[in-house]
């Protein structure tokens, strides 16, 4: 048991192995749902749930290789269960707390045969279809699975070699666990996950997602709230290193592998996700919109649905399956955290890149505050706040925070008080940008 214990530790993630280690050895009780109002999940029993109802589900044994749980020649099959158990129950605690579903009680355990007992106890309505959602989704994520295995026979898709390419490893299979599933406001599609959050055990604990998070924020976004717009499909559902592999990403194999030629795993996603189990789930024929972020997800986009091209902060209906009885908003976006690449002098710039994303994340704040609303009139009311000759103060403040912000050092990186104050300072003119030692 202490050999497992110390494998569960290596490769689950510090906060995956604290609950890890209470399935194993039957010393901590089930993980409750955060409670609304409260800062995270805490570990207790279900003596406060009073009349609250148990829901129950299993999924099956195939959910096994969807989690980042450990397997070794010397491991039993009680010990690997129990770790899949606790990998199952800690990104399902996640989805629950991001959802916002007022859910008292989580427990996952393995079923003698295989397989896994879902419980949780929640008296609110969205709880009696959670376990179908996540069985979906589950279902959904196996067809990316399929794709990287089949990526993985294929030297020109996995871990490729070529002038200028440095696609060395790790490389691991990581779906987007974790987050909303029947609460989403918007569906991001991205590259790929770095592989920092598959260590950290958390999809959002990266800078990526991080700055997403400012970003929504700044436009109005309840600090609460911002998790609604992160549920996400990876045209590439494989984690790793965050810098310098996009090239080993490139489109042709995201078609190849996990669009329609190969295995369908992104249009299917995709097209589940958009259609949120939380109504209206659709609002005047139009799903939740869909934020293509960075190149090559956009790329994938063009390849796949030509007849709605899309560029950064060009938005649009385009309807994700041919028998579709309904159209999905969508827009472009830089990848979240490219601006932070540009100086005052580099191209675009950081001034026009920040300009653009405040553009992204109104759109995804104002499509939520009016499902069904035209994609196209209100990515132009989005930026006409931000690309004005002489955008509104408060406009002219937001821009200018977030690019003094954006090129704070990573370490030591500004707080908003400190970014306001220097922008009042400098009629919020964020270039030339601050001498951030001097703090002038």
């Amino acid at each position: 048991m202490r050999h497992v214990l110390a494998l569960v530790r290596r490769y689950l993630g510090a906060r995956l192995w604290v609950v890890a280690v209470a399935v194993c050895c039957g010393i901590a009780p089930p993980v409750a749902a955060r409670a609304p109002g409260d800062g995270a999940a805490a570990v207790a029993g279900s003596g406060w749930c009073g009349d609250a109802p148990y829901v129950n589900w299993l999924l099956d044994q195939s959910v096994d290789d969807l989690y980042p749980a450990i397997r070794t020649a010397s491991m039993s099959d009680y010990d690997r269960s129990m770790a899949v158990a606790a990998s199952i129950q800690f990104y399902l605690q996640n989805s629950i707390t991001r959802d916002q579903l007022d859910a008292c009680y989580l427990k996952v355990t393995p079923v003698e045969g295989g397989g896994y007992n879902v419980q949780i106890r929640s008296a609110d309505p969205r709880a009696a279809g959670y376990g179908a959602t996540q069985i979906a989704w589950l279902k959904n994520g196996r067809l990316g699975l399929q794709g990287v295995q089949n990526c993985q026979q294929d030297a020109a898709c996995w871990q490729p070699k070529g002038t200028g390419l440095a696609c060395v490893g790790p490389w691991q299979f990581y779906l987007p666990l974790g987050l909303p599933m029947v609460s989403q406001k918007m569906v991001m599609l991205l590259h790929y996950p770095p592989y920092t959050a598959m260590q950290q055990s958390d999809y959002l604990n990266n800078a990526t997602l991080a700055r997403w998070q400012r970003l929504l924020v700044t436009v109005g976004v309840p600090a609460q709230d911002w998790t609604l717009y992160t549920t996400t499909v990876d045209i590439f559902p494989v984690a790793a290193p965050g810098s310098g592999q996009s090239g080993c990403f490139p489109t042709a194999s995201a078609t190849n592998f996990f669009g329609s030629q190969g295995s369908p795993y992104i249009p299917t996603m995709l097209g589940a996700l958009a259609v949120p189990a939380t109504p209206p789930t659709v609002e005047n024929g139009a799903t939740v919109p869909v934020v293509v972020f960075g190149a090559e997800a956009i790329g994938y986009w063009n390849a796949a649905y030509p007849q709605a091209p899309v560029a950064v902060n060009q938005a649009g209906n385009a309807k994700l399956a041919a028998g579709a009885t309904h159209t999905t908003p969508y827009t472009g976006a830089n990848h979240p955290i490219a601006a932070v690449y540009q100086t005052c002098s580099s191209k675009p710039g950081i001034e026009t890149m920040v300009r653009q994303d405040l553009s992204t994340a109104c759109f995804a704040k104002s499509m939520a505050a009016t499902p069904g609303s035209d994609p196209a009139a209100v990515a132009a009311s989005c930026q006409g706040n931000y690309f004005a000759a002489t955008p509104a103060p408060e406009y002219a403040a937001q821009i200018c925070i977030t690019a003094v912000i954006d090129k704070s050092p990573q370490y030591a990186q500004w707080t908003s008080t400190q970014a306001k104050a220097w922008c009042d300072a400098h009629a919020n003119k964020p270039c030339p940008l601050p001498d951030y030692a001097s703090g002038k």
